[in-house]
């Protein structure tokens, strides 16, 4: 079905924006909302299903091939106008298109372990979150392993900072994050803590990473929990200058992930 809307009142509207906001309505409606021209695309390559699409005349005017795929294959279709747009998107220039999408029961494509692994404990900064996705995936990761209590996967500025990464990624969410690492330790990995700690082994010295290898970065302002270290076979810390602060999450994952996968 294809329509028109103007009014904000919209319940079309109303129900966007409250998927916009809320990461618990998000997990009730199994729906998320993507938005911007390319991610749109990246998720429709990767066989997302598309449940409405939104886009204003001017949108479509300036990307009409994928537009009218999208709204092929979208259940429904709502012309609108920029101010409405500007309601339910998350940034602050929006490009005219937004769409709610039906959340896969697999993130990414599904496949089996490889022998190396991201896991992520508690991240919280949506930011963070997609730029290590985006990292994961630009490096040669498969496979990212989070923890239950993390931000929400489907939060607009991680979608946006993985830059389609989520959909090309192998993403588990475990609520019993230890316990994967106690299996994965199990099954002859190597699990690196990242800690900034001066004890540790030093990233870029000897035969670290080596073979089966994990690595666990932890929460923006406390690392990663004194339980999920002692289960960790490894500590693992980058060496830096003399009073240097430490690094962000996001940065310190890139350069680590950049030698796991050397």
């Amino acid at each position: 079905m294809r329509d028109k809307i103007s009014s904000k009142s919209n319940a079309s509207i109303k129900y966007t924006k409250k998927l916009l906001s809320s990461a618990s309505f998000r997990k009730k409606e199994k729906s998320f909302l993507l938005e911007g021209v390319r991610l749109c695309a990246d998720a429709l390559k990767s066989g997302i299903k598309f449940k409405t699409i939104f886009y204003t005349e001017k949108c479509r005017e300036k990307f009409p091939e994928i537009i009218n795929s999208l709204i092929e294959k979208s259940e429904n279709s709502f012309e609108t106008t920029e101010e409405i747009i500007k309601l339910i998107s998350d940034t602050d220039t929006p490009q005219g298109i937004v769409c709610i999408c039906e959340t896969p029961s697999i993130i990414g494509k599904n496949g089996e372990y490889s022998d190396k692994l991201v896991m992520l404990e508690n991240i919280q900064n949506p930011s963070n979150l997609g730029s290590i996705f985006r990292t994961c995936d630009a490096l040669g990761v498969k496979n990212v392993i989070i923890s239950g209590d993390s931000c929400d996967v489907y939060n607009p500025k991680v979608l946006r900072g993985s830059m389609g990464a989520v959909f090309r990624l192998n993403i588990k969410i475990c609520d019993d994050f230890r316990s994967r690492i106690s299996e994965c330790t199990e099954s002859g990995y190597k699990v690196y803590a990242t800690v900034p700690s001066n004890d540790a082994e030093k990233l870029g010295i000897g035969s670290l990473l080596s073979g089966k290898s994990a690595v666990v970065f932890g929460n923006e302002g406390n690392g990663i929990t004194p339980e999920t270290i002692d289960l960790c076979t490894h500590k693992l810390t980058i060496p830096m200058a003399k009073n240097a602060e430490s690094l962000n999450v996001a940065v310190a994952a890139g350069i680590v992930i950049w030698e796991l996968m050397k």
